[in-house]
């Protein structure tokens, strides 16, 4: 069934993952959510012409539908289950886990390893874990390109190195430079190369950066907690601006912005500190 996008307050869209880009206007918004029920509809009807992207492709089943749609609320407040997703092993790769293939800025398409309908896990990777990571990037389908384009997503997972280092992979170069930088110094020093300790700069300045954009936004989720918010569903909705913003500003400055911003206020509103967060 279709969701009834028109019939819903801000705050139902909200929780079920849609809400308004950074600087969208109310009329962008529901021209995006319009524009995302015709394809829905579409694609229930048989009427899209997606349809051959998820031919002999399997539906995911109710259960690590409903194991991510916990994972996502537990941590970003959010239950994205209008995003259509397949097993589909042709889309995925044999590489990939899951992938999310974007149409037009408006409708994701999510797609798991066909491995996942018969078992719950393939090669260290959770298939509700996988799914879930996927609809964090789902539902900033409309937003800019960010740094944080893997921190939300791998903040789902139970896999410390995938919280920790997973933004890395936002790019495909940063794991190469860190990675294949500390596995090319030893070899050349051992070699007797007098160049060996090139591949350590390009490890140095990812780490560097990395360090960087982590501690901004260690410092935006301390302005939001001190403000009585619960941070990682309000970081979830802002662009890396806002968030350097947050990070930056002074208590006075913020309380500033907060008065006179309608979205601030809503929010700081929307999400409330709770005891564990």
């Amino acid at each position: 069934m279709v969701p009834e996008f028109r019939k819903k307050t801000e705050a139902e869209l909200d929780a079920e993952g849609i809400f308004p880009a950074p600087s969208e206007s109310g009329g962008a918004f529901a021209a995006r959510l319009e524009k995302l029920s015709v394809e829905l509809e579409a694609l229930q009807n048989g009427s899209s012409d997606l349809l051959a992207l998820i031919r002999q492709s399997r539906p995911l089943s109710r259960e690590v539908r409903e194991a991510a749609a916990r994972l996502t609320w537990e941590k970003y407040r959010f239950r994205a289950e209008w995003v259509p997703g397949w097993y589909s092993s042709c889309r995925t790769g044999f590489w990939s886990a899951g992938i999310l293939l974007e149409v037009d800025g408006s409708l994701p398409l999510l797609f798991l390893h066909g491995r996942f309908s018969r078992g719950s896990r393939r090669w260290g990777y959770d298939a509700a874990e996988t799914l879930a990571h996927e609809l964090i990037h789902a539902v900033r389908i409309a937003f800019p390109a960010s740094i944080y384009e893997e921190y939300f997503p791998c903040q789902i997972h139970a896999s410390a190195f995938r919280r920790e280092c997973g933004n890395l992979f936002r790019r495909w170069y940063l794991p190469l430079l860190v990675f294949g930088g500390a596995a090319a110094a030893p070899i050349l020093a051992a070699a007797g190369s007098a160049f060996w300790g090139v591949p350590l700069i390009g490890l140095l300045l990812v780490i560097a950066r990395e360090i960087q954009i982590r501690h901004r936004i260690r410092k935006a989720a301390d302005t939001l907690r001190r403000e009585g918010a619960e941070p990682l569903p309000v970081l979830l909705r802002l662009s890396d601006q806002e968030i350097f913003e947050a990070a930056a500003l002074s208590p006075a400055e913020f309380a500033e912005r907060r008065k006179r911003s309608h979205r601030w206020q809503t929010l700081l509103e929307r999400f409330p500190l709770r005891d564990e967060a």
